[in-house]
């Protein structure tokens, strides 16, 4: 059995945790997490919507940038969640070569024309 007093502090508690602001959220994972980039080889901005779909499935990913200009990512990530292998590993399954995994070839075969990259470059 719970005092009134302790309920009470119980309900200003929950009350306070549905109240939190989103972006304040956001900015606390963001500075949890590490921060990384690496090349991933690719040429357009459909390549950018895929690479970045293909690192933010992961659980664990908190932000996915790439950038068309210079084929570098830049990643913000929970490692105590994910490790970054994983990552190259869904970016390698969507057809595009990172440092570290090279591409799922019948995923870079399904790709656009624009999107199919030299590989051997």
């Amino acid at each position: 059995l719970y005092s009134s007093a302790a309920s009470d502090v119980y309900k200003r508690q929950t009350d306070q945790v549905e109240n939190v602001d989103e972006k304040q959220v956001e900015a606390i994972v963001e500075l949890m997490g590490t921060e990384t980039s690496f090349a991933v080889k690719g040429n357009c901005k459909m390549c950018k919507k895929t690479i970045e779909t293909a690192a933010l499935s992961m659980e664990g990913v908190l932000k996915a940038d790439w950038d068309v200009k210079t084929k570098q990512i830049n990643l913000v990530y929970d490692d105590q969640f994910i490790e970054l292998t994983t990552v190259h590993n869904a970016i390698a399954q969507s057809g595009y070569s990172t440092d570290l995994v090279d591409l799922n070839k019948e995923a870079y075969d399904n790709l656009p024309m624009c999107c199919q990259y030299d590989p051997e470059k």
